[in-house]
């Protein structure tokens, strides 16, 4: 079989998309992430390179998506079911890691079968992100919290750089932008993003401006963001209840220690529960990220499933 690097047309990326609903609905666990099924359709994308195994009509065996380079370097992959155990997992890791061999590769939920390919690889576990759910009907009902002095909280519809009426005189954008940076200055995905790139997240259509959670300090000559709590809600299928997410849940540094976090966090959810009433809410956090996994357990969310990365010895 032969690995291909090149770029995806609209055929060849519903065809990813399709290998990749396969691979979910066989191992219980989605193999690529929502920026690596973005990156599909985005040309301008700089940096993301695409790896593909064709099976003998042309159509796609075994996707592979390199983003980055060097010590930032990532993958993810998928094998459509009915082509796996052929060896087409090993050529595309082995792809990756010809090209960059610094690079992290992705196994979304930590399946047998990923810690064998990784294996035989010659990879180690370095990271591991847990997916933590919380299902409102069993668990424990959410405490009522007030903020600190000198803090209001509201949403991001609600600020007047937003159209709405409250903070005049906050971009919050801006200041959106600021914390996120400096709460994840350490992260390999969430951290150093440009304006751009927050722009376009903004843009994706799940984005509900009024499910994005914002604590400001009014204290001082100016407001300002101390922290937010970016909630998102699950497209869902026929079938299927309604998932929501804590997907970012950001304080500046410089406010640490004020309880805002637990307190965006249930804000949060409480808006999922209650005003969105989906059936459950998910998380994902680092695994070596003690104090954050003591608050969401505090909150009632348990470990559902484990993602890692693997890279080279």
């Amino acid at each position: 079989m032969k690995v291909v690097e090149g770029a995806v047309d609209e055929r060849d990326a519903e065809a990813v998309e399709s290998a990749a609903a396969a691979a979910h609905e066989a191992d219980g666990v989605a193999p690529l992430g929502e920026q690596p099924l973005r990156a599909l359709r985005a040309s301008d994308d700089d940096g993301v390179r695409h790896l593909l195994v064709r099976d003998a009509d042309g159509g796609i065996a075994g996707y592979a998506q390199l983003a980055g380079a060097g010590e930032g370097a990532s993958a993810e992959l998928v094998v459509v079911p009915g082509e796996r155990r052929r060896g087409i997992g090993t050529e595309l890791v082995r792809a990756v890691l010809d090209r960059e061999p610094g690079a992290a590769v992705w196994a979304h939920g930590d399946l047998p079968a990923a810690q064998g390919l990784a294996d035989g690889a010659g990879m180690v576990r370095t990271r591991e992100l847990l997916m933590m759910r919380r299902r409102g009907a069993d668990g424990p009902a959410l405490e009522e919290m007030a903020p600190a002095g000198g803090i209001e909280t509201g949403t991001l519809a609600e600020a007047a750089s937003e159209g709405g009426a409250r903070w005049p005189g906050l971009d919050a954008r801006a200041e959106f932008l600021r914390v996120n940076n400096a709460a994840f200055a350490w992260h390999p995905e969430q951290g150093g993003w440009s304006r751009e790139q927050m722009d376009d997240r903004f843009a994706v259509d799940w984005v509900d401006p009024a499910g994005i959670f914002l604590a400001v300090d009014t204290s001082g000559a100016a407001p300002r963001l101390t922290g937010f709590h970016w909630t998102k809600v699950a497209p869902a299928g026929p079938g299927e209840e309604t998932e929501g997410e804590v997907y970012v849940v950001a304080v500046d540094p410089a406010d640490q220690g004020r309880g805002l976090g637990g307190l965006l966090t249930t804000l949060g959810v409480a808006h999922l529960e209650e005003r969105v009433r989906v059936g459950s809410v998910v998380l994902y956090v680092e695994g070596d990220n003690a104090p954050a996994r003591r608050t969401y357990e505090r909150l009632g969310f348990a470990i559902a499933h484990v993602d890692a990365t693997y890279n080279t010895a």
